[in-house]
C-alpha cells in the first residue's frame, strides 16, 4: 500500500483495495474483511501527536503521514492549501530531539546549507519547488 497508493486519491484507493480483497477471495488468500492502512501500520498514539500538530483528521490525509513516516525516501508534497507545510513545521517544532530547517530555492547558500542539516540529522523542509528540481539537489536527496 506504501508503494503503491500514494500519488492517489482516496477514492481511488479504496477501488484499489476493493479489487485487492476480490482477488484474494477469487485466489482463495484469507485475510481480515475490511482492514485498511490506518488499522494495520497506524498508531492511535502517533495519529493523535499529528491530529495536534494540525494533520487534518480524515482517512486520506493520516494514510498520507503513515505513507510520509513509513517511507524510506524523502516525500514531495503538492500543497496548494499548505497543510502540510504548516504540520511539518509544527511537527518538528513538537518532537522532542528533531530541529528542523525550512529553505527556499532562492537562497544563496542554499546546498551548504542544506548538507550540513542533514549531516547533523535536522529535518529539512524545502519550500516552493516548482515542477522542476534543480540537478544540483540531486545527490543531496539521494
Amino acid at each position: 500500500m506504501i508503494c503503491y497508493a500514494g500519488p492517489f486519491i482516496s477514492q481511488f484507493r479504496e477501488a484499489m483495495e476493493k479489487m485487492w480483497r476480490e482477488k484474494m477471495e477469487e485466489l482463495y488468500i484469507k485475510y481480515t474483511a475490511e482492514i485498511n492502512m490506518c488499522a494495520v501500520l497506524g498508531k492511535d498514539v502517533v495519529i493523535r501527536q499529528w491530529a495536534v500538530a494540525g494533520l487534518p483528521s480524515d482517512s486520506l490525509s493520516v494514510e498520507n503521514g503513515i505513507i510520509m513516516f513509513g517511507s524510506r525516501r524523502w516525500p514531495l508534497m503538492i500543497d496548494p492549501q499548505t497543510q502540510a507545510n504548516k504540520f511539518i513545521k509544527k511537527m518538528g517544532a513538537k518532537t522532542e530531539g528533531v530541529n528542523l530547517d525550512v529553505f527556499k530555492l532562492s537562497e544563496g547558500n542554499l546546498i551548504r546549507s542544506l548538507e550540513l542539516a542533514i549531516q547533523f540529522g535536522k529535518w529539512v523542509l524545502l519550500e516552493n519547488i516548482g515542477e522542476y528540481i534543480d540537478p544540483a539537489l540531486e545527490p543531496i536527496l539521494l
